[in-house]
């Protein structure tokens, strides 16, 4: 993977985590891992990059237990090839509006 593209990656990801949401596209994630379909390596990829994100934010220790416990999950809506992503700890709020 090219380096700007890792990085790109890393700032949705820091979006996500100060924002609660962000968005990525099918065609952003096939060229920036270099394939021609979806795969679960790229599913497999972003989860790590997600607790890596979470462990710069709130340590690593913290971030395997939020992982394993579901509390830092990520949920993904897919619209059409536009996969828009949100911090399920935020989510969870949503039900005391």
């Amino acid at each position: 993977m090219i380096r700007r593209h890792e990085e790109q990656i890393l700032n949705r990801f820091d979006a996500l985590y100060a924002n609660g949401w962000t968005q990525f596209t099918r065609d952003e994630l096939l060229l920036w891992y270099g394939l021609t379909k979806l795969t679960k390596t790229i599913y497999a990829d972003l989860s790590d990059r997600w607790r890596r994100t979470l462990e710069d934010y709130i340590g690593e220790k913290e971030a395997i237990q939020a992982m394993k416990k579901q509390e830092e999950e990520i949920w993904v809506i897919p619209k059409g090839d536009i996969f828009i992503l949100f911090r399920g700890s935020l989510c969870k709020n949503l039900s005391e509006l």
